[in-house]
């Protein structure tokens, strides 16, 4: 009895390994398949087929550009919205932007000689002066010029004149020109787009441009060069006198009816100025007696104020005594 149960259990164990066997097979080839090609399949008119099929495959291949050459694939403008009101550059340009709006997109350009700021505010008109946009990187990006008649674009500060005639620019608005001129003494300066001492634009001689050149200072052997700035009145007109910087000129002038004193370096009357025109000083001498009038008058008034407060002041004290 004991060796039939052995038996019996020996051969279900057989019958298992077997099952577990099977399966593992069926599932190699589940997980592998192999194809089974019959050789007479394989006729001259398959093979040329074949080649064919191959040939074609690996010629799509080849005409794939490399998505990683930058030469080979251009730079792709991205139109999707991050947020729903916001601004961003596309690369390579200067003046045109994507603008999202409610959470749409759309690809903009600034007007002809504007810039694109990404630094500003949303609430912010983004197109400004290309002194106030740094773009280097992306100036090759710009759009053709859209001269006019005055202007070499459409928006910007421009100089006018040559060297010697600095002070002039032009602001040109949707290609109209309205001109002007800086101050006395300064220049316009194509770099800052504002009015500069004139040896400060490279677009100016200052001593041109001034009528001025500062003369050579002498400079000790032991202490070299003298310390400060020098200053020289201007040889035409009494009221105005140079600066002069690291040997550059700069015009400032002397207000009202005074004249620079080269003894003093500062501005007093003209009347003690023997240089300056007989009118200029008589006019001068004219300021100056109105001057001691006025104050002679003030005097009197004052004084008069004084009397009559203490007269005030004498009445009271009577009455209370009274």
């Amino acid at each position: 009895m004991r060796g039939l149960i052995i038996l019996v259990t020996l051969c279900g164990v057989v019958f298992g390994r077997a099952q577990i066997s099977g399966e593992e097979k069926n599932v190699r080839e589940e997980l592998n398949p192999v194809e089974i090609i019959d050789d007479s399949q394989f006729t001259k008119e398959n093979e040329a087929t074949t080649e064919a099929l191959v040939f074609e495959r690996r010629a799509k291949y080849r005409a794939l550009p490399d998505q990683y050459n930058e030469e080979s694939s251009p730079v792709a403008v991205s139109k999707t919205c991050r947020e729903k009101n916001e601004r961003y550059s596309i690369p390579g340009s200067c003046d045109r932007y994507i603008e999202c709006l409610n959470g749409t997109a759309e690809e903009k350009t600034c007007p002809d000689g504007l810039r694109y700021n990404p630094n500003v505010n949303f609430n912010v008109y983004p197109c400004q002066y290309p002194i106030d946009v740094p773009c280097l990187e992306r100036s090759a990006g710009l759009q053709p010029p859209q001269p006019t008649e005055d202007c070499p674009h459409q928006f910007g500060y421009f100089k006018i004149g040559d060297a010697k005639n600095c002070s002039g620019f032009r602001n040109c608005v949707n290609g109209v020109a309205y001109d002007f001129t800086c101050p006395d003494g300064l220049a316009f300066s194509s770099e800052s787009y504002r009015c500069e001492w004139p040896d400060e634009s490279k677009d100016c001689d200052a001593e041109a441009f001034l009528g001025f050149r500062c003369p050579p200072v002498p400079e000790s052997r032991e202490l070299g060069a003298p310390a400060g700035f020098r200053f020289y009145r201007s040889p035409s007109n009494c009221q105005n006198y140079f600066l002069c910087i690291n040997g550059k000129p700069r015009r400032l002038s002397c207000g009202g009816y005074s004249a620079f004193d080269e003894s003093s370096e500062s501005c007093i009357s003209a009347v003690d100025i023997p240089e300056c025109p007989a009118e200029l000083r008589a006019r001068a001498a004219q300021i100056i007696e109105d001057e001691k009038l006025r104050s002679t008058a003030e005097a009197a008034f004052a004084k008069l104020r004084y009397v009559q407060s203490e007269d005030v002041k004498e009445s009271t004290t009577v009455s209370y005594d009274a």
